[in-house]
């Protein structure tokens, strides 16, 4: 089995033990999970593969030390405990990075309670280092001094400074990489995964006062049909209310989601001066993540409610201002404010939070727990599904672990479970578990400068692919044209294009430039970007000039009308 993603829906066969409704990192999880244990699996996702919440995130695999504020104790452990696990996992797409947290004279909680927050998630974190090589220990935190602290991060405010807590967290280099990392294990497992794939029913028979589900209908394409399960998982993250009303009844489960924005803007401190993520913390009580990445500073996430459907989910100026006055209220005055021209690019995910019934009362969504909950629905006349309610990309794992032991106890306990140990095995791609990927990543990319390759280029398509770098060069042994940077805005070359379409079931433009590449994550994509990617993809599309135009003019106004919409000051 080599990895490869789509294909057929016929490929599936009749029926399968496990069908899972939706492809961001929870149900990607729980697809390699059960494949890996020995069921047969499908997976269907509405959109692409990650393009929802997963891809959407701060870039960070961490245990979530503000949740200490909320006493949320089990998820702080359960997600520390991950983080070690996914690195191990995924040594060339990780790093460890270094936060600082400012304590001023007025900080709420105090400086000594902030400091006693972070002892305890030092304390929380015992195991980090264990197995771990070198560049993946992490350090005990410290006390920076404020002449240290600025020396850091020279943007502060100095008005009240004290100094700052540093702790480190596991930054998540390329989150839409990692998850097609952790898809391609599920592949090779066995698992059927297909993008651009709506469940549009489930299908199954009435008994007295009990619906029991035995497949669902699926739209893939021109493509319409039934596949038959043993048992379905609802992983629709924020969506999983909406996927269980097709069957008209309820269901007891209730989400609240939670808009997640961040931008991507100018460094701040100039090119390269800044390199330690700051914890930015307004008088206010707001905060936000200040992260060097690619050269740039990324920064979020906001937290606010929202209702209706996907296609309400999008960055409006106000989400902007937010995340700009929040940081700026944090410099000091000589400092060079960011403003609306800043930005280069934005990104929106919605959180799928766990319904109690008292965030009125506490806070909101802020403070509402990232735990994770599985909803079996046999109380509620609904057999043979399960739902995945809250959780975060840090527990996908553990969630899918927890998620196929019920499978193996209720509908598939006849079943016998193939051994399989996810908290010790390497993500597909990776070059070995638990070990420093530097001295191959930089092999890999001698090997693609001699191809032809810009050293940059070749440092991106080695961190990106990590082992599977060598199909990339095959690509371009056949093809030396395609060694070249698919525009003067990317490091991505033409070969990449060609293997996400031939082997990561790209079916559409922004499929190619969003999540296979990096381009379309780095800021605003030129239109003769999209042109050259096209013309690459095209023959294996099988579209002609005329299809060419169309899409590059569909995709290039898209993005025009979504900037256009987030730098447009509301009356």
């Amino acid at each position: 089995m080599n990895g490869v993603l789509g294909g057929d829906l016929d490929a599936i066969g009749d029926d399968v033990d496990v069908i899972v409704i939706g492809g961001g990192i929870t149900g990607i999880c729980v697809a390699r999970e059960a494949a890996s244990r020995g069921l047969s699996v499908a997976l269907f996702e509405a959109n692409d593969f990650g393009s929802g919440t997963s891809s959407a995130t701060t870039k960070y695999i961490h245990g979530g030390i503000r949740y200490l504020e909320q006493f949320d104790i089990e998820v702080v452990r359960e997600s520390l405990r991950e983080r070690r696990i996914l690195a191990l996992g995924a040594p060339h797409l990780v790093e460890q990075t270094r936060f600082i947290m400012p304590a001023w004279r007025w900080s709420k909680p105090p400086t000594a309670l902030i400091g006693a927050g972070v002892l305890l998630y030092d304390a929380l974190s015992f195991d980090r280092n264990r197995r771990a090589p070198d560049s993946l220990r992490i350090p005990h935190p410290r006390w920076l001094s404020r002449r240290r602290l600025l020396d850091a991060v020279p943007w502060l405010d100095r008005d009240g400074l004290q100094g700052a807590f540093a702790y480190h967290d596991t930054l998540n280099i390329h989150p839409e990489r990692l998850l097609f990392a952790y898809a391609k294990s599920a592949s090779v497992a066995g698992a059927k995964l297909f993008n651009h794939a709506r469940v549009t029913a489930f299908v199954g028979s009435q008994s007295g006062g009990l619906f029991r589900v035995e497949g669902v209908r699926v739209s893939h394409g021109a493509r319409e049909r039934e596949v038959r399960a043993r048992v379905v998982v609802n992983a629709a993250g924020p969506w999983i209310d909406k996927v269980l009303a097709t069957l008209g009844r309820p269901t007891g489960v209730g989400v609240d989601r939670s808009k997640g924005v961040h931008v991507l803007t100018r460094p701040l401190g100039g090119p390269g001066r800044v390199k330690d993520a700051v914890f930015a913390r307004a008088r206010s009580g707001r905060h936000v993540i200040v992260s060097p990445w690619m050269g740039k500073s990324f920064i979020g996430p906001t937290d606010t409610p929202i209702d209706g459907d996907e296609s309400s989910v999008v960055v409006d100026p106000s989400d902007v201002d937010l995340i700009l006055d929040t940081v700026n209220s944090t410099m000091a005055p000589e400092a060079d404010r960011l403003t609306v021209d800043d930005v280069e690019m934005t990104t929106v995910g919605v959180r799928p939070l766990i319904r109690t019934g008292t965030e009125d009362e506490g806070g909101g969504t802020y403070s509402a727990s990232r735990r994770h909950e599985l909803y079996h629905h046999t109380d509620h006349g609904v057999a043979n599904v399960w739902s995945i309610g809250g959780g975060k990309w840090t527990t996908g794992r553990a969630t899918a672990e927890q998620m196929v032991d019920r499978l193996f106890e209720n509908e598939l306990s006849g079943r016998r479970s193939r051994r399989f140990d996810s908290r010790r095995t390497a993500a597909f791609g990776a070059f070995a578990w638990a070990e420093d990927a530097d001295p191959f990543l930089r092999a890999a990319a001698d090997e693609l400068v001699s191809l032809g390759l810009t050293t940059r280029s070749a440092e991106t398509v080695a961190r990106l692919y990590g082992s599977e770098y060598s199909r990339i060069a095959d690509i371009v042994r056949a093809d030396a044209d395609l060694a070249r940077a698919v525009g003067a805005d990317a490091h991505d070359v033409g070969a990449q294009v060609v293997f996400a379409v031939t082997h990561e079931s790209a079916l559409t433009l922004s499929d190619v430039i969003d999540r296979r590449l990096v381009v379309g994550t780095t800021g605003q994509v030129s239109r003769t970007t999209l042109e050259n990617v096209a013309r690459i993809a095209a023959p294996l599309w099988g579209w002609d000039d005329r299809r060419i135009v169309d899409e590059v003019r569909r995709e290039h106004d898209r993005r025009i009308v979504t900037t256009t919409h987030w730098r447009t000051p509301t009356a």
